[in-house]
């Protein structure tokens, strides 16, 4: 049964909005919840954040509501938006798959990706700690540090600089309590000496008072208000790196971390995006050393796409070589798009066995061998899936 996938904060709003008078389950406990207070939030990943209610206490934080409408099955998958406040999600995909007798959806039938073929990767800690910053390496550095503070400049963050290290090459008592406690560390304010310590974050009392005095003095002498130490790990959580921004302001320059750090806008939305960009930054290191690419199959048909076009279900027949492939792996794939074929890439994220012997993959997006393949991959999804969601 094919799926759509919505993630676009418009149309995923819509449909919350939709179901407000309709119950879901959660697909775990099959605890009911009803939904109240939509909205569409302006932070970093441009979010969609509901309230739910249930007749008697939570059993636990939900990570995936349920219904079933006339025409479709409907999933809401959620997280918490705050640890502190249980009843308060963030929506960050729905799925809406058509029951047989919606026959108007049939059109999704008509996918196919050509040429799947998939790398070994080289261990990331092992070349990086063998060979240092090689000039791909260097390279890849110079465009996300780049690209990191254009999208948070963007979003109203003052960023001084942003650095991208690895942990290999570290030789501070900092940063060695870092690499060992493997948490994320923030200096909201250096000359007042304040530290965020909620959510895991590394705690300054860990280190001994004169450090964190000298540390902090030497913050200050080069003009440094606030720092964030945000870990990349590589494939099975293996630590690697870290994002380290820096601003001349306290919090980063932003006035919402300022005001309020644990609302909906402050500091849960940021840590996601900085989740999701180490993850797509690991993958071109790891498409960078991506080697002995073998072709699995020459067509097979998508299953999924989601609104953005960035996650795609592909079911791959009985006999194919994928069951025992390691997730993480990088994979290529073609799509016909407009009669003209675009090269995809991405990381396998998933394997599940499906109907009749056939096995289906969940594969994460993250380039195109052209330069309006990701949009035009997002637009056709999108059209797609409109007439189905209307």
């Amino acid at each position: 049964m094919k799926k759509y996938r919505l993630t676009d904060q418009r149309t995923v709003l819509g449909i919350v909005s939709k179901l407000t008078t309709t119950v879901l389950q959660d697909k775990d406990t099959k605890q009911k919840f009803t939904l109240q207070n939509p909205v569409a939030v302006k932070d970093i990943l441009q979010s969609v954040h509901i309230t739910i209610a249930a007749t008697e206490p939570i059993v636990s934080k939900p990570k995936s509501l349920v219904c079933v409408l006339k025409d479709n099955r409907v999933e809401l998958r959620v997280k918490p938006v705050n640890p502190y406040q249980d009843d308060l999600l963030q929506v960050y995909e729905i799925l809406i798959e058509p029951l047989e007798r919606s026959a108007k959806r049939a059109s999704i039938e008509d996918i196919s990706a050509y040429e799947f073929k998939m790398a070994q990767t080289a261990d990331l800690g092992t070349v990086i700690s063998i060979y240092g910053k090689t000039s791909i390496i260097n390279q890849i550095l110079n465009q996300w540090q780049i690209h990191l503070e254009q999208i948070l400049a963007n979003y109203g963050y003052f960023i001084k600089k942003i650095q991208i290290g690895f942990y290999y090459a570290v030789d501070t008592q900092l940063m060695e309590a870092l690499a060992t406690s493997k948490a994320p560390y923030y200096v909201r304010d250096a000359n007042k000496r304040i530290f965020y310590t909620d959510r895991g974050f590394f705690s300054p009392k860990k280190l001994s008072e004169i450090y964190i005095r000298s540390y902090l003095d030497s913050l200050l002498v080069n003009n440094v208000k606030s720092t964030l130490i945000f870990p990349i790990f590589s494939k099975g959580k293996v630590l690697l790196g870290y994002f380290e921004i820096i601003s001349n302001l306290p919090d980063l320059g932003n006035p919402i971390l300022q005001s309020d750090i644990e609302g909906q806008e402050g500091i849960g939305p940021l840590l996601n995006f900085l989740d999701q960009k180490a993850e797509e930054f690991v993958f071109q290191l790891e498409f960078a050393y991506a080697k002995e690419w073998e072709t699995l199959i020459r067509t097979t048909p998508v299953r999924d796409i989601s609104e953005d076009g960035r996650g795609m279900g592909i079911t791959f027949p009985p006999g194919t070589d994928i069951e025992n492939r390691i997730v993480g792996s990088p994979v290529s794939f073609q799509l016909v798009i407009n009669s003209s074929p675009y090269t995809f890439y991405g990381s396998l994220r998933s394997i599940i066995k499906g109907d009749s012997d056939t096995t289906n993959i969940g594969v994460q997006i993250f380039q195109c061998d052209k330069p309006e393949g990701m949009s035009y991959l997002s637009a056709y999804a999108s059209n797609l899936i409109g007439e189905a969601v209307s």
